[in-house]
């Protein structure tokens, strides 16, 4: 078994106690009375989200304005759906009735 030399724990001792000394350092502004009355609630940007949410709701609605876009186009150029001239009978191979 392989013993740690006196100089390796005494570092690590030394090391340690650092830490624990050294302790959070606070900034005096952030907790005064106008500080903290001036945004009561700085996580959140609305009533009830916080900014991520908001970017997440605005991105989520992002999408679906573009997808719904190209629905859109789709449908004014008529690429939607196959062309019905034909005098034979077409075949809906996508299993939604026409």
């Amino acid at each position: 078994m392989k013993t740690f030399p006196i100089r390796s724990l005494c570092t690590v001792g030394l090391l340690i106690g650092t830490i624990c000394l050294i302790g959070c350092s606070s900034n005096p502004e952030r907790v005064s009375y106008g500080a903290i009355t001036h945004n009561l609630t700085p996580e959140l940007r609305g009533m009830q989200e916080r900014p991520i949410d908001i970017s997440r709701n605005m991105r989520v609605a992002q999408n679906q304005n573009w997808r719904m876009l190209s629905d859109d186009l789709g449908r004014v150029f008529y690429t939607d759906h196959p062309s019905r001239l034909s005098p034979y009978p077409i075949v809906d191979t996508s299993g939604n009735p026409r």
